[in-house]
């Protein structure tokens, strides 16, 4: 991004995390503070959240406000101002901001085998919309805490396809256009990541498996078995795990054999699918 031409009243502390689909920025500004930038760009897309703070930015001769509860998208090269309306008094403001190269959001929006090509209307910056002002947030948290690789893949992917459809206007469902029994191309993909749980998946992965395009893969599946193929994976793996441990193998042995980065991100995963660590789950079963 280039510098503001004129000096803020505040400088927002910044923390950044990078991965080879994108880099997440989290700036954090003091309570009661002010900030503002003028005629700035970035150069690659950005997806931001604010919470504890407002803004009024201006871009192509347009004013929008940017307020708690919305999304803001910005193209590449797209120059704008921004500046604080209001913030936290007690709490102060965080701004998590999602940044992402065009051909990602191409490859993680887009199939050339199937379907016309979706894209992002970034003329509308201001997207009113809080689930997907929820949902960015989150994206930067399942990135920062190192989810799993499909769990990432998963997670951005379907926040692009639903910012796709705001800022076009359109909630419908996009046509398959493959002709193909979702049972059996889901059988397909489920085979795969039973057979190679014990290591990274992505989401082109599983689509490349199952020769279709990322979005209609992530549709069907959830349409057929209520759960996205990374929920699938998560409970596979942990059924596994349970096994493992009910054999008596330590959590740190388990957590590598069974596809998890360490033991930490094993007793986070069991929580999330049984409710309990692993330790609370094998006392009671022992009593």
């Amino acid at each position: 991004m280039t510098m503001p031409t004129a000096a803020p009243a505040a400088i927002p502390k910044v923390y950044r995390t990078e991965d080879p689909l994108c880099s997440f920025v989290r700036r954090v500004l003091p309570a009661g503070q002010l900030f503002e930038m003028r005629h700035v760009f970035h150069d690659t897309a950005v997806i931001l959240a604010f919470r504890g703070s407002a803004w009024r930015s201006t871009q192509a001769g347009k004013s929008y406000d940017e307020t708690p509860g919305s999304a803001v998208i910005r193209d590449a090269g797209q120059v704008f101002s921004t500046r604080t309306l209001y913030c936290d008094e007690r709490t102060g403001s965080e701004c998590h901001e999602i940044h992402i190269a065009a051909p990602v959001i191409d490859e993680l929006l887009n199939d050339r085998r199937s379907g016309p090509a979706r894209r992002i209307d970034f003329s509308r910056p201001v997207l009113d919309d809080d689930d997907i002002h929820r949902r960015v947030i989150h994206v930067q948290s399942v990135f920062e805490n190192r989810e799993c690789a499909l769990m990432r893949t998963t997670c951005l992917a379907l926040l692009l396809d639903d910012i796709a459809r705001c800022s076009l206007g359109d909630r419908g469902d996009c046509a398959d256009g493959t002709g193909r029994r979702p049972a059996r191309r889901h059988r397909v993909v489920i085979d795969y990541m039973r057979a190679h749980f014990d290591r990274e998946i992505t989401l082109q992965e599983l689509a490349e498996v199952a020769r279709v395009n990322q979005f209609v893969l992530l549709r069907q599946f959830r349409e057929d078995h209520g759960i996205t193929p990374h929920q699938y994976l998560r409970t596979f793996r942990v059924n596994q795990a349970m096994a493992c441990i009910g054999q008596g193998m330590k959590l740190a042995d388990v957590a590598l054999q069974c596809g998890f980065f360490d033991q930490s991100h094993l007793n986070r995963q069991f929580k999330q699918t049984v409710g309990v660590s692993p330790g609370k789950y094998f006392s009671r079963v022992i009593e």
